[in-house]
């Protein structure tokens, strides 16, 4: 009998869409039934007694990226986040109440199904048939969602047509308290910080008219009141406009040390999507995005903190010092390191607080201008954004230029007879720009080589281990010893007799 034309068309489409090793040779998850392996992913082997929910070696979302490739996941449903909405019961959250891997999906469920679990194409499905057999990928889904059915448990219908399927995290700009509620009790602290580039990041230009330092009166690049804020007080200052229906970030820049525009940038820049990330406290996205604070706040580096004020302290909040030295770091990394949150979307770690993962919330570091073989490796690695932030901290008092826009002035070359780093003094000039004030005492001490940390030391922390990061120089420096009490101890120094005794 002749076969028909038709016939091997038909073939060749089944011999197409038949389904691969991973599709028909049973469960990439057997593994997970080994009672030997329990104990690689929970505290306990769980049993009938074993009380819920489970405790695991790690969080669940770092569980599965153990063996998942983060290119595989970084486009799907988001995790690690509080759902603003109705749970069903049989799609469970983790102890935090937020959405791991293991909502969705049954890690110890059946891999394959009489019924499709998903959409599948008509050639698939009529494989399915031909086979006579279980051909159906679960993909472990805890509901069948063919049609729908498991998104709908938590999505309205309405709402998935017109938004896709990320679900928005509750808000949390009602756990933040700001940092002037900080520093009613850390009076100090809060004092010190107000003196810090970070402190001043962020100023909105119409609260804070002074905040605007440039000059819009010859040939500005664009109007003056346009402005709605103002980023930077140190080395050069940015200004966001309202414009095409959203904020941006002017191209030309306003240089604090020449004390004229920089017009050599060409793009105007989103700042939603680029900036307001790392440029705010409690940043949240959205269809008009929101922030707890403008500027550098104490939360950025201590998590919401409102809970921890209103109980005089007795609600925890986030110590740095008391996490270990990688957590510790990721809060920095977190924004002085490059990437994109795991939606492609935003320039920063959309959702990270201080204390978590950063390495679930912030991927695709690329090398910033300077970097080389040596500091950067492209592995996607965490060890490869730690020696960027290394990288950075080391370009941070770069004498070769006076302006910390990272973007740009680490190609500049060495110039003849400059060193590559500031010194103490130097960097102090750079804020205090008017000069020492004209005095004896600072005239003997210039004479003799004395830097000015000698006798105005940083903070310390507790202890006096390490300078204060709440410290406005920021030097990133390890300190030679513990500073004195007070300014005649810091005369005491080197003038054991103390000032009194020398001048008689």
């Amino acid at each position: 009998m002749a076969v028909r034309p038709w016939a091997w068309v038909l073939a060749g489409v089944l011999l197409l869409a038949r389904p691969g090793a991973a599709d028909t040779g049973g469960d990439p998850h057997a593994v997970l039934s080994d009672p030997e392996r329990c104990g690689q992913c929970h505290v306990e082997v769980p049993g009938p007694g074993t009380p819920r929910p489970y405790r695991f070696r790690k969080d669940i979302v770092s569980l599965c990226l153990g063996c998942h490739q983060d290119k595989e996941l970084s486009s799907l449903h988001p995790v690690d986040i509080r759902p603003g909405g109705r749970v069903p019961a049989d799609l469970p959250l983790d102890e935090h109440h937020t959405i791991t891997c293991a909502t969705c999906h049954d890690p110890h469920g059946p891999a394959e199904a009489d019924e499709p679990y998903v959409p599948e194409p008509i050639a698939r499905r009529l494989w399915s048939v031909l086979q006579g057999r279980k051909a159906h990928r679960t993909y472990f889904l805890r509901r069948r969602n063919d049609r729908g059915q498991l998104c709908l448990g938590c999505h309205e219908r309405a709402t998935l047509a017109t938004k896709g399927f990320h679900v928005r995290a509750a808000s949390l700009l009602e756990r933040y308290a700001g940092s002037e509620a900080c520093g009613r009790c850390h009076g100090e602290i809060y004092r010190a910080w107000r003196l810090t580039p970070h402190a001043r990041m962020v100023r909105d230009a119409r609260e804070e008219p002074d905040a605007v330092l440039a000059d819009f009166e010859t040939d500005p690049p664009f109007p003056r009141r346009d402005v709605e804020y103002v980023i930077g007080s140190h080395w050069i200052q940015r200004y966001v406009v309202r414009e095409k229906g959203g904020l941006y970030v002017k191209a030309p820049l306003w240089s604090l040390q020449k004390g004229a525009w920089d017009r050599s940038y060409w793009m105007d820049k989103p700042w939603t999507t680029y900036c307001a990330g790392c440029h705010t406290t409690g940043f949240e996205t959205g269809d008009e995005p929101r922030w707890a604070e403008l500027g550098i706040g104490c939360e950025a580096c201590h998590g919401p903190a409102r809970a921890h004020a209103e109980t005089g302290g007795a609600a925890p909040v986030v110590n740095p010092a008391r996490l270990d030295r990688v957590r510790r770091d990721m809060i920095c990394e977190s924004c002085h390191t490059t990437g994109h949150d795991r939606t492609g979307q935003f320039r920063f770690p959309v959702g990270y607080l201080p204390g978590r993962d950063l390495t679930r919330y912030f991927k695709g570091l690329l090398p910033k201008p300077g970097q080389d073989n040596e500091t950067f490796a492209g592995d996607e690695s965490y060890e490869d954004r730690h020696r960027q932030w290394l990288f950075w901290v080391e370009r941070f008092m770069d004498a070769r230029t006076v302006n910390c826009d990272i973007c740009k002035n680490f190609r500049s070359t060495l110039a003849p007879g400059r060193r590559a780093r500031m010194t103490p003094s130097e960097y102090c000039l750079t804020c205090h720009r008017g000069g020492l004030p004209d005095t004896a005492i600072h005239r003997a001490h210039l004479r003799g080589g004395v830097d000015c940390l000698r006798c105005h030391p940083p903070l310390r922390e507790a202890g006096g281990a390490a300078y204060s990061i709440h410290d406005h120089k920021f030097l990133f420096l390890e300190p030679p010893d513990a500073p004195p009490a007070s300014p005649l101890e810091a005369c005491s120094r080197c003038h054991p007799a103390g000032p009194e005794a020398k001048r008689r």
